[in-house]
């Protein structure tokens, strides 16, 4: 069996698992919400789909308590419970009393069951091709309406909403962030491609960018990036994160915070003291989310080399960008 065909089936394998575990958090929000794993189901505006969520409220969590929220973005492929299950956040939402909600994406053929090889779920973050079905979806809309029916369901801090997200995941967090930037307090992506040219958001927020440097799929230096459902050129890392630190009002260079343990830390200075984005480069480290359980092979995805937990690196930083939005 030639290595690309073993590469996607275990590709295939590890999101069957995931998508088997998903099967378990189909019970519906209940209202009042309490501790658990649920789905939210809605039909979006415009009454063509039926979008749902996995919804994990934290242990300890009583209503009217106003927690904080994440909203948790899987990768192309993935699917809510992954992100929420491999990659730490139901974990850390337990131990830190927040609320963390993992949207699903649709079919790149919306209306055809999803499938890992041949209609992954994926976000419309600017990067799918023009005139496709997929494009022609408004994910900001979906999203701004899960935040308003949640808003009713569970009653969050308003003042402490994030949004996060990997690889496809992470580009519809920047689209969120661009286009419906008066919802969130900070947002975060690990690996996640700015897809927009003239990213206009209403008001800047706290960024924090995470990246390997043997990403295979997001090249520091740019190139042809080989993906399961084709190819595509990717610019050198540095051009987009340029375009978002001026969305930002930021300077476009970056000056080095720090280098240790194999994290080199940079920071795009806000030109006004607001602000800034911050960009955690891990050496060595390929496309999977740091600290994350997930098992794609390396021939697919590259390697495993950082102790960084993403998910603690990502909430910390929601919470200081949290703390000085109150000052």
């Amino acid at each position: 069996m030639n290595s690309f065909r073993l590469t996607t089936l275990v590709g295939i394998a590890v999101c069957l698992l995931f998508t088997l575990k998903a099967a378990d958090g189909n019970t519906p929000l209940p209202s009042p919400a309490k501790p658990g794993r649920f789905t939210l189901t809605i039909k979006s505006d415009d009454k063509k789909f039926e979008r749902a969520a996995q919804v994990h409220v934290p242990r300890g969590y009583t209503p009217g308590s106003k927690p904080p929220l994440v909203l948790a973005l899987h990768g192309a492929g993935g699917n809510g419970n992954g992100i929420l299950d491999a990659d730490g956040w139901a974990d850390k939402a337990d131990k830190e009393g927040f609320v963390v909600v993992a949207p699903e994406g649709l079919p790149a053929r919306p209306a055809v069951a999803p499938n890992f090889r041949t209609n992954p779920q994926v976000w419309n973050s600017g990067q799918l091709r023009a005139g496709s079905p997929r494009a022609a979806v408004d994910d900001v809309a979906f999203v701004r309406q899960l935040l308003d029916e949640l808003l009713e369901k569970i009653p969050y801090d308003e003042r402490r909403v994030f949004c996060t997200g990997h690889s496809n995941g992470g580009g519809m967090t920047l689209r969120l962030g661009a286009e419906l930037s008066e919802r969130f307090t900070a947002i975060g992506t690990v690996a996640g491609m700015l897809a927009l040219s003239d990213p206009q958001p209403k008001k800047p927020l706290p960024t924090l960018y995470i990246l390997g440097t043997k990403d295979p799929l997001m090249p520091i230096d740019g190139g042809t990036v080989k993906l399961p459902w084709g190819a595509r050129e990717n610019p050198p890392v540095g051009e987009p994160l340029a375009v978002w630190a001026a969305a930002l009002g930021c300077q476009t260079e970056p000056e080095t915070v720090s280098e240790k343990n194999g994290v080199k830390t940079v920071e795009y200075p806000s030109k006004s003291g607001g602000p800034k984005l911050v960009v955690m480069y891990l050496e060595g480290h390929g496309h999977h989310w740091p600290g994350g359980a997930r098992t794609l092979p390396e021939g697919m995805i590259g390697p495993i080399t950082t102790k960084l937990g993403g998910t603690d690196a990502l909430w910390d930083f929601f919470q200081k960008s949290a703390s000085a939005a109150a000052d």
